[in-house]
């Protein structure tokens, strides 16, 4: 009786001093068990390649510190969790969650020149003891290098579906909206993107917001084909010097010239990005009573260069 008492408690000693050790090493080592049968939670490998590159301290402030409304919590805890991921990998990540409204005294200020950086808040309704309250939540984080800021949305708003809805859809986001803005600023060298013009293409104005999302990961220029029109190498030689050329929505034929100018752009190792559109017809076209209209072909004279390249 007294030897089974006495193995016993060395069991329970083991136990104890196994628990310790681990409760101790997990003060010192983060890891994340992804069971979800498609890996949802796993860090992508592009994600773990651009986390790794931080070669200097990168500072993350989220704005979703403190008690918040259960919808919010779970936000909350998931960007704490994918932040302790990143730290683990890379130590240079340092993040911190910050409550915008913990300090009464300051909280106006607070909000206001979040407000002036371009951090909207959203407004949920609370009820607490029978009372109800309007409680402003800031879904957003800062991430800070050096001299460079990259603002982090945190919430999907898409307009039709549920708060539940809207969440979940965040969360799943927010390895991309993390990643993004670390790449952002640890991006060195920009590639280079030709916008390509003289051939009627369509206005920067109409894919403005196309183009400044281009801008944050690629030096951009208007390349004009006829600015050397009677030196075809200079041409060449000069489109070379992009890595991407985009042509969108050309409305008057290309050359033969010019054809051949594109073809031997591509052929050198050149990307191009096509944006065509086959008919002539626009949606100004349908605002009539009966609300028809005849679509006509379009002729760029590029047939025969995208059928050789199997288009």
């Amino acid at each position: 009786m007294e030897a089974a008492k006495q193995k016993s408690l060395k069991q329970l000693g083991v136990v104890i001093i196994v628990a310790l050790a681990l409760n101790f090493a997990g003060n010192f080592y983060f890891k994340r068990f992804d069971l979800t049968h498609d890996k949802r939670f796993t860090l992508s490998q592009s994600s773990l390649d651009i986390v790794e590159s931080v070669e200097e301290p990168l500072y993350i402030d989220v704005f979703l510190g403190g008690q918040l409304p259960p919808e919010f919590k779970r936000l909350q805890d998931e960007s704490r969790q994918l932040l302790e991921e990143y730290k683990a990998h890379n130590s240079n990540i340092i993040f911190n969650f910050i409550d915008p409204l913990e300090d009464e005294a300051k909280a106006t200020q607070y909000v206001q020149e979040l407000y002036a950086l371009g951090f909207t808040p959203t407004n949920i309704n609370s009820v607490k003891q029978g009372k109800k309250s309007l409680i402003q939540v800031f879904p957003w984080a800062i991430a800070n290098i050096g001299q460079k800021s990259v603002k982090v949305p945190l919430l999907v708003n898409n307009f039709g579906n549920n708060a539940g809805e809207n969440i979940n859809k965040s969360v799943q986001l927010l390895e991309f909206a993390f990643t993004d803005a670390i790449m952002k600023l640890t991006l060195k060298e920009k590639k280079k993107i030709a916008i390509l013009k003289g051939n009627g293409e369509i206005g920067d104005k109409y894919m403005s917001d196309f183009l400044l999302n281009l801008r944050e990961y690629y030096l951009l220029g208007e390349f004009n084909l006829d600015s050397l029109k009677n030196d075809q190498p200079k041409i060449l030689e000069n489109l070379k010097r992009f890595d991407l050329a985009i042509i969108a929505k050309p409305t008057e034929a290309f050359s033969e010239e010019e054809k051949y100018i594109l073809d031997q752009y591509i052929m050198n190792g050149g990307k191009s990005l096509w944006m065509v559109d086959k008919v002539t017809i626009d949606l100004d076209s349908l605002r009539n009573e009966a609300q028809t209209a005849l679509a006509y072909p379009r002729d760029l004279n590029l047939d025969d260069m995208f059928f050789k390249y199997g288009v």
